[in-house]
């Protein structure tokens, strides 16, 4: 296992409420207090997308198997499917 480099919530504001690494590891996504989820290049650090639309924190995150979507879950008692490739 080779740690890839540090990945520092930029972009996000208030905590980070979840992460989930994509099926095959080369993406990671983080949820964060402040309404957003963001995709990150676990390979560079690169933040490659952010995910925006809930009223709430995202609290919960979950790849479908082939890595395509991501589902964000919110305190606001709403889900969201997203483009997962960044």
């Amino acid at each position: 296992f080779q740690p890839g480099p540090p990945l520092s919530g930029e972009g996000h504001y208030g905590g980070l409420g979840a992460g989930a690494f994509s099926p095959d590891g080369s993406r990671l996504a983080s949820g964060s207090w402040d309404r957003r989820a963001r995709i990150w290049d676990t390979a560079t650090g690169a933040g490659l997308a952010w995910c925006s639309g809930h009223n709430e924190a995202v609290l919960s995150l979950a790849w479908s198997p082939d890595g395509k979507r991501l589902l964000t879950g919110s305190w606001d008692n709403t889900a969201a499917i997203w483009d997962g490739r960044g």
